[in-house]
């Protein structure tokens, strides 16, 4: 049942084995319509990077738009073409579907008409006259109406007048007669109505038999009154269904012409509801648009699944340059080394298929051809392969692959055999893969192919970080001791048993897992000191921006201050010049002129003082401060005021006491 779901598709192995199955199981889920959920468990990754974007900026259309949409298909593709060649007219349940589906696709291209969607609605075709023809033929209740032809509402009439003399003359046999009767209803028997008469009465109600009740006391007659009627409403009936499937017939022959129409919006219809599905389950995921490059740089991906089985799930980080082609990690078991595996791959093959993914904006990938995988036990009993010998038949396959960019999944490689002849086969198979040009992730505890790939320019080492128990998150540049021996420690192995093992260590190895501890924590420190210098230097950023927009807003609002002060001075003057003009230089008018100009002055200097510009200076910056018309360094700040220092004497200023030091020039 689940291979027919999928349209018998043959997954490639590494699909099975990353669980692509499982993702299109859930997405689904999202869709709305049967064909969508089909489509959607058969979904391939693309070969063609132009038709990953190409899908990839549909998705983010839609799922910048956010709405929501109940898809409506009746049929599965292909039907209506296959009923219509068939058979020789649809049924009225068909017609019915087509109506509602017709009424879906309107209200679809009316929905979006002017929406920044409207590209995906505008080809869904126009069927107003089809959606005419099935109304004038058909009710609500999913019947032929009588006047769809007027031989129907000929033989429809007939039929009614026929059943009301057949009711009529029962009910007044049952009201003249009523001893004969065990119930006083008119019962249907066969298509044919019939009286309930005592078994001891037969012979006083002349008519046909029907049958008899399983007790044997009541006979079902119909009475010789009704037959000739009974016979007649028979026939109508006939010549009605004929009549219908004439009806039909010809609703179907103005169908015939738009098969191909409807064929191609019922596919239409079927890949928007995937496009929204997708839309919805990268909303679910919280997930971005993936983009495609010529390194890997993984931002807080998470494996979709372990998203919601887990709220403490570790995200992947991690960066190479396209000059790297093996990456090998190393690393505690149960430290989440497969898990970064099958997240990796995971997520490439859901870019392939078009989705967003669970990571950060500017994730990037390069667009690999294809990709294999070999994790997890492999052995067959069914065709005799060991597990070392089905891992060598995944290795070989990916080998034999036709183009050389594709992205390998090695899951702990050659372990499966001695350490001598592991390492140096899969030293091989390391720098086979990174001549080809495909991209390998391999994890091992193997400590000669940590030595090997130290040394190699074109490969890294990465591991799993492990304190006093595993962190989850991998340390790119530097392999980890597997700590086999802490762990079972941890679960309770005896301590001398244990003990007894660390003797049994080679003292080389044992000072190779102690340098590994230190490059991690000198690692860590450093990337902690990262961090805290990043988070500065973004609260520099931000302060820095809102400062300047603080700046800005409080300069053009001084600007609108003088201009409506110029504007109100302008008027002032020319009130007081004509009034000069028309009375003379009197004294009075002099002395008020004088007085308009002193106040004039010393309220704009009191008002300049009132809105000087705030200045908001860093810390170490060099500015003057105004009444003293004096350079200090500001050496720190507290409550909004600065404390600036002149010749080691502190000053705690506001900031419209102060201004940058390079305009002392232009004052």
């Amino acid at each position: 049942m689940e291979e027919a779901k999928r349209g018998n598709i043959v997954r490639a192995h590494a699909e099975e084995v990353l669980e692509l199955t499982k993702i299109l199981d859930i997405l689904a889920e999202y869709c709305q319509t049967e064909p969508a959920k089909i489509k959607a468990r058969c979904l391939r990754p693309l070969d063609k990077i132009e038709e990953v974007e190409h899908e990839l900026k549909r998705v983010e259309r839609v799922y910048k738009h956010g709405e929501l949409i109940d898809f409506f298909v009746p049929f599965e593709t292909g039907y209506l073409t296959t009923v219509t060649k068939v058979q020789a007219y649809l049924s009225v349940e068909n017609f019915w579907s087509l109506r509602d589906f017709i009424n879906h696709v309107h209200t679809l291209k009316n929905r979006f008409r002017n929406s920044s969607l409207q590209e995906f609605f505008k080809p869904l075709c126009d069927y107003s006259e089809l959606k005419a023809v099935i109304e004038a033929k058909i009710d609500e209740d999913r019947q032929v109406k009588d006047n769809a032809s007027p031989t129907l509402a000929k033989i429809r009439g007939r039929k009614r007048s026929l059943k009301e003399r057949i009711s009529h003359t029962l009910k007044n046999l049952l009201t003249d007669r009523s001893y004969l009767f065990s119930d006083l209803n008119i019962v249907e028997r066969n298509g044919r109505n019939v009286l309930p008469v005592k078994s001891g009465y037969k012979k006083e109600l002349p008519g046909i038999t029907h049958s008899y009740s399983n007790s044997g006391e009541t006979i079902f007659i119909e009475p010789l009154e009704i037959t000739e009627f009974s016979a007649e409403l028979g026939e109508l009936n006939e010549r009605e269904k004929a009549e219908i499937e004439l009806i039909l017939r010809s609703m179907t022959e103005f169908v015939r012409p738009r098969v191909d129409d409807l064929e191609n919006d019922l596919e239409r219809i079927v890949g928007l509801d995937l496009l929204f599905a997708k839309a919805a389950y990268a909303r679910r995921l919280n997930a971005t648009m993936p983009q495609f490059g010529d390194h890997i740089n993984i931002r807080n991906g998470v494996h979709p699944i372990l998203r919601f089985l887990r709220n403490d799930v570790v995200p992947l980080n991690l960066k190479m340059d396209k000059a790297r082609r093996v990456l090998l990690i190393s690393g505690p078991n149960a430290g989440g080394k497969t898990v970064v595996l099958k997240t990796v791959g995971i997520l490439v093959l859901m870019a392939k298929c078009g989705f967003f993914i669970p990571a950060d904006e500017g994730t990037v990938f390069p667009f690999f051809d294809a990709v294999y995988a070999d994790i997890g036990d492999e052995q067959s009993l069914e065709s005799s392969l060991s597990t070392f010998a089905a891992h060598i038949r995944q290795i070989i396959e990916a080998l034999r692959a036709d183009r050389k960019n594709n992205l390998v999944l090695l899951d702990e490689l050659m372990n499966q055999t001695s350490v001598e002849e592991g390492s140096a086969l899969a030293s091989a198979v390391m720098e086979e893969f990174a001549t080809r040009g495909d991209l390998l992730f391999a994890t091992t505890h193997n400590e000669n192919l940590k030595i090997y790939v130290s040394k190699r320019t074109d490969m890294i080492n990465a591991g799993m970080e492990f304190t006093d128990r595993p962190t989850y998150r991998l340390i790119v540049g530097i392999p980890q001791p597997s700590n086999a021996i802490k762990l079972a420690v941890q679960m309770g192995m005896d301590r001398a048993l244990t003990d007894r093992a660390l003797s049994y260590m080679d003292r080389e190895i044992l000072s190779i897992d102690e340098l590994f501890k230190d490059l991690s924590r000198e690692l860590a420190a450093v990337q902690k000191e990262r961090e805290i210098l990043a988070q500065r230097q973004n609260e520099y950023d931000t302060k820095l921006a809102d400062l300047k927009v603080r700046k800005k807003k409080e300069l053009d609002e001084l600007k609108d201050y003088y201009r409506q002060e110029i504007v109100q001075a302008k008027r002032s003057v020319d009130k007081l010049v004509k009034t000069l003009k028309k009375d003379g230089a009197k004294p009075e008018k002099v002395k008020e002129a004088k007085a308009f100009f002193e106040n004039k002055i010393s309220g704009f200097e009191a008002e300049t003082k009132a809105k000087a510009k705030p200045y908001y200076p860093m810390i170490g910056e060099i500015v003057r401060i105004r009444e003293l018309k004096r350079a200090g360094q500001v050496v720190a700040q507290r409550r909004g005021k600065f404390k600036v220092s002149l010749d080691n004497i502190f000053y705690w200023v506001e900031p419209v006491e102060i201004e940058p030091a390079n305009q002392i020039s232009s004052s």
